[in-house]
């Protein structure tokens, strides 16, 4: 599954406030020993969790963000540039500098799905993603933590949907909507049945039962009028999923995204991070 480039950028300012600053401390913490911690990012995208978390680590670090959409890890260099107080390329993607940090960042295209570990023997310092777990299935999870724990490596992830959305003001259909959007949210999103809401839940679960000391904090989406634009591409997600499901009317669904797209909405959305360190 793959998101456009421009909802990318409308969440981005939202995931970065949103995100727990204790969990990433204590992430930065446990790199800090390291001279240039090598950091594996699987669903990178356009490389927004790199520019939310690196500002924190260490002076030097060496980032590979893992993708499947070549188009998004394309963009993914030409956001970091811009991003860069300067910027150049190299042969396998840039090398930024940015507040004093020095960033080395590679691009890989990745099947996440064939293979949830694609670090092989370059084992990385740390794993790390955002936004991607609540789209995969229970077992591709247990694959997963399973691959974490032979390998003995940490895992840093952010704002994995755990709370369905809550929309404010009430609207006669929210209950009906809510119903059919879970409904989608657990199909098929190109890893098997999405474990949805209980992903991060069960992954934190399964990381501690085989020996990781595990932390979770609420990363919640506060979403006001500043935000007008993104509510209305959430509203509009939310409304394209139920059509899939086809059980709630057309012109239900109408009605309410009207309602959600008009000034005055607000939304808090539910997210966890999760960092999990190795005992």
């Amino acid at each position: 599954m793959s998101f456009s480039a421009e909802w990318l950028r409308l969440r981005e300012p939202v995931d970065h406030r949103s995100r727990d600053k204790t969990l990433l401390e204590r992430t930065a913490a446990y790199l800090e020993r390291k001279d240039e911690p090598v950091i594996y990012d699987l669903g990178a995208g356009a490389g927004s969790n790199l520019r939310g978390t690196a500002l924190s680590l260490n002076t030097r670090q060496r980032w590979i963000l893992a993708d499947y959409d070549p188009e998004l890890l394309s963009a993914s260099l030409d956001y970091l540039s811009a991003w860069a107080d300067r910027s150049r390329p190299t042969a396998t993607g840039l090398e930024l500098e940015k507040s004093g940090k020095l960033i080395r960042v590679e691009v890989k295209r990745i099947d996440l799905n064939a293979n949830p570990a694609p670090w092989g023997e370059a084992k990385p310092d740390l794993v790390t993603s955002a936004a991607l777990f609540d789209l995969v299935s229970e077992n591709w999870i247990d694959r997963f933590c399973a691959a974490l724990a032979k390998d003995k490596l940490p895992l840093y992830t952010t704002l994995v949907h755990d709370e369905t959305a809550r929309w404010m003001p009430a609207h006669n259909a929210d209950l009906r909507m809510t119903e059919a959007f879970e409904r989608d949210f657990g199909r098929e999103k190109g890893f098997g049945p999405s474990a949805g809401n209980k992903a991060i839940g069960y992954m934190a679960q399964k990381l501690q039962s085989l020996g990781f000391n595990t932390k979770l904090a609420d990363s919640p989406w506060q979403l006001g009028e500043g935000d007008h634009a993104l509510i209305g591409q959430l509203a509009e997600g939310w409304a394209n999923a139920v059509r899939e499901t086809k059980s709630v009317p057309d012109d239900v669904v109408q009605s309410w995204l009207t309602a959600r797209k008009a000034r005055g909405t607000t939304c808090i959305v539910g997210h966890k991070d999760l960092l999990a360190l190795p005992a």
